[in-house]
């Protein structure tokens, strides 16, 4: 018996949830015929939040929080964070499936009934068993085994996995941005140039993509430009993106606060 083999004989037996720290792939078609291939939607940078279900009426309360806490993220994350559905061994029919997450008020999230898709590959069967998946490298953040759900939990899974596929830092844009200091305390000095006039706007987005500061939104003309930016009391200690805009053209660049 390996090193591995044994971890999850005895992480099994104290917790029933020894299991993969990395997504398996499918491809495959959801109940209303709509194809998905997992690992190119996390490549895309989306967050997926499966509930396992058989269906059954213990899966509901727990399925419905998942969900709840998903459709949380339309707003500052629209279109990112994914709640799906599907059968624990998928030998439920579709139209079984379906109606289930319809009555239960689940309707709207992808639901699947395909082998591919399978629960067992996320460890030990529970009903229901939830999941979060994300990031470049497929990593599994959060896998609950029936029972009541830990939503501040939940949430902490989803905003790890958001904060790996966070606003990039784009330097081919030409505007020569610069931040100082880098890590700053309570403001930072920018400087940047544009080629032209153009309608500049320049914002400040947290680790996970929201954003929390507008700085400036305004026309400004062509050549270098300075600002100083003061966020006493309006940012936290943690890691930033300041983004500017200015016209098509995007820029980014990542700053800490260290106060």
């Amino acid at each position: 018996m390996n090193k591995y083999t044994l971890f999850c004989l005895l992480l099994t037996i104290k917790t029933l949830s020894c299991f993969s720290q990395t997504a398996v792939d499918f491809t495959a078609n959801d109940c209303a015929g709509n194809p998905h291939h997992l690992f190119a939607e996390l490549d895309a940078g989306k967050v997926i939040v499966v509930s396992f279900v058989m269906p059954c009426g213990s899966c509901i309360a727990p399925s419905l929080s998942a969900q709840s806490m998903v459709q949380e993220y339309a707003v500052t994350n629209p279109g990112t964070v994914l709640f799906y559905i599907s059968d624990d061994a998928a030998n439920t029919p579709c139209a079984t499936l379906s109606s289930w997450a319809t009555t239960n008020g689940m309707g709207s999230a992808p639901d699947f009934s395909d082998l591919t898709f399978r629960e067992s590959d996320y460890g030990v069967i529970a009903m229901p068993k939830i999941v979060v998946l994300g990031g470049a490298n497929h990593h599994v953040f959060f896998n609950h085994n029936g029972g009541s759900l830990d939503t501040t939990l939940l949430k902490n899974a989803i905003n790890s996995a958001l904060a790996t596929t966070a606003v990039p830092q784009i330097n081919n844009a030409g505007f020569n941005l610069s931040l100082f200091p880098n890590p700053a305390k309570d403001q930072i000095s920018l400087s940047y140039s544009l080629p032209q006039s153009l309608d500049v706007s320049i914002d400040i987005y947290n680790i996970i993509g929201s954003r929390i500061v507008s700085v400036f939104n305004e026309k400004q003309s062509s050549g270098k430009h300075e600002l100083l930016i003061n966020f006493t009391n309006k940012i936290s200690n943690g890691i930033y993106y300041l983004k500017i805009k200015a016209g098509e053209s995007t820029e980014s660049f990542k700053f800490v606060v260290d106060k």
